[in-house]
């Protein structure tokens, strides 16, 4: 994940740039891995910086950081679960993580941030990041579809497509789409504040709509599937309002050096990608991807029964004139 220069230079550079935040704080830093994100507010002038991890392994690399870097009269590092451990602090001024996961909930640390947030965050106390916005887009692409589901069904005269193509439709798959694949206008369906988020707004059901235009021609004309991605924003304040349909690039042309990326297939790759969930073509009615034709339906995400940082996530669609249809996917 260090290697992945969009998340890591947003932290660093939201961190460096408001230094005056830092400056003389403590800092909580939860899920800290090497310590990169304890050693930015370090060196951005916080008096203290209290590194937890549930990793003894990573914490250990993390410790030999935070040593060979000269900052080990800064950065306290603890072993454990944020739930678990004693910190040798009552509250912090600063909660910094780098939480989020596949579709932004998908094996996310989040539950743990909002426990941390409520249990040591002095009123009026930062969270870095501070928001979180998630988006789906219909996708045609249909150079994708011959790549990965056409091919396995006549693969030098055998058909492979049962052991190749095992639960295709049923798993989310975590990819890099190209921006021509997105067949209609992307719709933000949920803005997370970590300031006041709970934990029961972690499972839910939204409407979202989008008007399709044009396929590109490599995209093809058939509605194949859905997109999902988050954008990430970075507030100065513990009270700054961000509209859920402002994007990343949107909301840093305004406002001095702010910080936000996304994940999306309009910005540059990160280790996220986005999620995409393909419909089964056999049992679900086509749609054509034709311009103006409005799609609507809901999205939703259910903690999967056994897999307690897995995810379900439910897609209902239909387009003016047609009948409601539904399918679900599993990550975990």
């Amino acid at each position: 994940m260090l290697k992945d220069t969009i998340r890591t230079c947003a932290y660093r550079d939201f961190i460096y740039a408001n230094k005056n935040l830092f400056r003389g704080k403590t800092v909580l830093d939860i899920g800290c891995g090497t310590g990169i994100l304890s050693l930015f507010c370090a060196r951005a002038g916080a008096a203290r910086v209290i590194a937890v991890d549930n990793a003894a392994p990573i914490l250990e690399k993390s410790r030999l950081n935070v040593f060979h870097n000269n900052l080990s009269d800064v950065i306290t590092c603890i072993s454990g679960r944020i739930e678990d451990v004693t910190l040798p602090v009552d509250k912090v001024d600063i909660i910094v993580s780098e939480w989020m996961g596949y579709c932004l909930l998908y094996e996310a640390m989040l539950p743990s941030v909002l426990y941390a947030r409520d249990r040591y965050l002095k009123p009026g106390g930062l969270l870095v990041p501070s928001h979180a916005s998630m988006w789906l887009a219909p996708v045609a692409d249909a150079d994708y579809v011959m790549d990965n589901i056409d091919f396995w069904r006549d693969v030098y005269g055998f058909d492979m497509s049962k052991a190749m193509q095992a639960d295709i439709y049923r798993d989310g798959r975590v990819v890099t789409m190209p921006p021509s694949s997105v067949c209609g206008k992307p719709y933000a369906f949920r803005m997370l504040d970590l300031h006041t988020a709970k934990t029961e707004d972690l499972a839910f059901e939204d409407k979202w709509m989008s008007v399709l235009h044009d396929a590109s021609e490599a995209a093809g004309e058939r509605l194949d599937g859905f997109l999902v991605w988050f954008d990430i924003f970075f507030g100065e304040s513990p009270t700054e309002k961000i509209d859920a349909a402002t994007t990343a690039a949107e909301w840093v042309k305004h406002g001095r050096e702010r910080v936000a990326f996304t994940t999306g297939p309009f910005g540059g790759e990160t280790h996220w990608r986005q999620g995409l969930f393909l419909i089964d073509q056999e049992k679900a009615e086509e749609i054509e991807v034709e311009k103006g034709k409005k799609l609507e339906g809901t999205i939703e995400y259910a903690v999967a029964a056994g897999h307690a940082r897995g995810l379900d996530i439910r897609v209902t669609w239909k387009h003016d004139s047609g009948k409601i249809q539904s399918q679900t996917w599993r990550l975990h």
